[in-house]
């Protein structure tokens, strides 16, 4: 782009410094742009710099390539520190180390399958070029941070059912009973407002807006609702292991179980 003389420069008043401006044939927030302001364009304009002088690149993408250079670096940082911490938790609040294995996973398993149908919808569907670089930190807080609370809800209540005396899947069974409802409430609530992102118009909130509403989905009726309660029932007495989560109690608050109803009511009154 020509200076406002005309020529291909300008230059500063002291004549220590020229400007030259490039106009991008594609978004300059694109994939392509940012990869051409981060690494190519960077590297011409260093090798082409005169003897004495310094070649600096700004703008809009250089600016972003950097930011997403940095945002990539957290990611490798991020994502394994926070796992494992929340696995820790989860160890001590569950007093076990095969549950919080499983309910990362199914965490994980969320977060890979909502990264995948927005790749899916956008890329696939949507021929788009690519996603925000932005998305996968915003899913990773969303959907682990949401993942876990609901299964952090389902598991205690599988615990609940454990310790009042009933079988794995008698305690299954109860628990989507009775934690099942909130769960799909706080899902469709949570999703429903996220939807509304997606007529924002912008495209970084749009596939924000898609992708958080499936990840809350996946979270809420598959991983919490089916997957979790599913291995908790087929895993049974070695889902607490090594300690006795699921350790019998006298709990007058406890769930009874069916046969304990059933025995109770068949018993003569004295």
């Amino acid at each position: 782009m020509p200076g406002p003389a005309g020529n291909p420069a300008t230059i500063s008043s002291d004549g220590t410094a020229a400007q030259i401006n490039l106009l991008l044939n594609t978004s300059p927030y694109s994939n392509d742009a940012l990869d051409l302001a981060g690494d190519d364009q960077r590297q011409v304009a260093h090798a082409q710099a005169p003897a004495g002088t310094t070649a600096l690149v700004g703008g809009v993408s250089s600016v972003f390539a950097d930011i997403r250079d940095a945002n990539t670096r957290d990611l490798w940082v991020i994502f394994p520190v926070a796992g494992v911490l929340i696995a820790v938790i989860l160890g001590l609040l569950l007093r076990s180390l095969v549950a919080p294995v499983y309910l990362m996973i199914a965490v994980g398993l969320g977060f890979v399958a909502t990264l995948g149908a927005t790749v899916l919808a956008f890329q696939g569907v949507g021929g788009r070029s690519g996603l925000s670089f932005f998305l996968p930190i915003i899913l990773y807080l969303f959907v682990v941070a949401i993942g876990t609370d609901y299964n952090i809800l389902m598991i205690a209540r599988l615990r609940e059912g454990a310790r009042a005396g009933n079988d794995p899947r008698t305690s299954a069974a109860l628990a989507i009973q009775h934690a099942g409802p909130s769960v799909a409430a706080a899902g469709l609530i949570l999703a429903g407002t996220f939807t509304s992102m997606l007529f924002a118009g912008v495209s970084f909130l749009t596939e924000m807006g898609f992708a958080v509403s499936v990840g809350i989905v996946l979270s809420a009726f598959v991983m919490s609702l089916f997957l979790v309660p599913g291995l908790t029932a087929m895993l049974g007495h070695a889902a607490w292991w090594p300690g006795h989560g699921d350790a019998t109690r006298s709990d007058p608050s406890a769930t009874p179980s069916p046969a304990m109803e059933a025995g109770s009511e068949a018993a003569p009154a004295h």
